[in-house]
């Protein structure tokens, strides 16, 4: 008999049935439609997402938790013993210490009913040697049922509840199983620790997920705020190196000099100027690159860094009586081009950042000045 409260239904889907969802290619480069306001929650999404989905959202919020996992990989599927996401603390990975995410994306809330075979596959799998017995083991559902809130806050009570359903005359948990089996799972149940089982509320998973780069690419949420950018160093970083010296080539070139250092460029009337102009857009464009490699998908940054290549590649390709000459109209084109709207980091990309990205490509000898 279903419990009073519970959904007594058998059959569990996807809820929010009949809402368009954004499509989810495997390379993503623009966050969802940001026009507006959104037609959805984060949660609401989330209740739209297939179980391959779910367990895809499950993974990269068990990356963000912080544990010393060496390892975490989806398992769901057929044949997966309980277990679609393991996240491992050692080399051995199921064989030794582990925790097991249990995605469970049902219409209804989660109950008991729902919960008691998967903890009985779990046992299963460690009788038959399949992977050691977890040290968490925990629940991930869009919502959980109170009755199963109220047992998993009380270990003692879980394991009670537990045994009377395994107990009753017409159950069916550990019904197909061979009896030597059966009594072993049973055996291991009573000596298991039963506050290894849990579950997490979805408010607080939505929250841990926001801090991760993955979260603008699922969600129609705008980017934080990016941070001041932060003056250039008054000794140069090693990764200015290349830059500089194309720089140097260049000023050396146009002004007949036979500068050699950074420093030397600093101090000289023709050049201080320009330079640290430069060096103030370097740094603002590498403030760019940090923030969006803790706010979006790599590729959302590399979409950035691609169209302004192609947007001033151009330029650098015309012949030149000087290299300053190819370094300005490079330059020039730089601030001629607009970023992509449809990329989320469209709004906060700056001039500054324009030009800076060009002595990025120098750095990474896709752009040079006198050839």
């Amino acid at each position: 008999m279903a419990e009073a409260g519970e959904a007594a239904g058998e059959e569990n889907g996807p809820v929010f049935e009949g809402i368009p969802v954004p499509s989810s290619p495997s390379l993503v480069l623009l966050a969802p439609a940001m026009q507006g306001a959104p037609l959805l929650n984060a949660k609401q999404y989330l209740y739209t997402y297939s179980d391959e989905q779910w367990e895809d959202f499950t993974v990269e919020w068990v990356r963000a938790l912080g544990h010393p996992y060496v390892l975490v990989t989806r398992m769901g599927g057929a044949g997966d013993r309980g277990a679609d996401v393991a996240a491992c603390l050692t080399r051995q990975g199921t064989a030794g210490e582990w925790h097991c995410y249990q995605c469970k994306h049902y219409e209804d809330p989660l109950r008991p009913a729902d919960a008691w075979p998967e903890m009985v596959k779990i046992f299963v799998a460690k009788v038959l040697r399949v992977y050691e017995l977890p040290t968490r083991y925990v629940f991930v559902a869009p919502k959980i049922g109170s009755y199963l809130t109220r047992y998993l806050a009380n270990p003692a009570t879980l394991k009670e509840e537990f045994f009377k359903a395994w107990n009753k005359a017409d159950s069916k948990l550990g019904s197909d199983l061979d009896a030597g089996i059966r009594t072993a799972v049973e055996v291991l149940a009573h000596a298991t620790d039963f506050s290894m089982f849990e579950a997490r509320d979805i408010d607080w998973i939505v929250e841990l997920h926001s801090t991760t780069p993955h979260h603008a690419r699922r969600f129609p949420t705008p980017l934080r705020p990016r941070p001041a950018v932060e003056r250039p160093p008054s000794e140069p970083h090693a990764d200015e190196a290349v830059y500089v010296q194309k720089l140097l080539a260049a000023y050396n070139e146009k002004y007949g000099l036979q500068l050699q250092t950074l420093q030397e460029a600093r101090d000289h009337a023709r050049t201080q100027q320009h330079l640290a102009r430069q060096r103030e857009a370097f740094y603002s464009a590498e403030s760019l690159r940090v923030f969006a490699r803790e706010s979006v998908p790599v590729e959302t940054y590399e979409a950035v860094e691609t169209d302004l290549f192609e947007a001033v590649i151009q330029a650098e390709e015309r012949e030149y009586d000087l290299g300053y000459e190819r370094l300005t109209a490079v330059l020039d084109a730089a601030v001629n081009h607009q970023p992509n709207p449809g990329n989320i980091l469209a709004p906060v990309i700056t001039v500054r950042d324009r030009k800076g990205l060009c002595h990025h490509l120098a750095n990474d000898k896709k752009l040079t000045w006198r050839k």
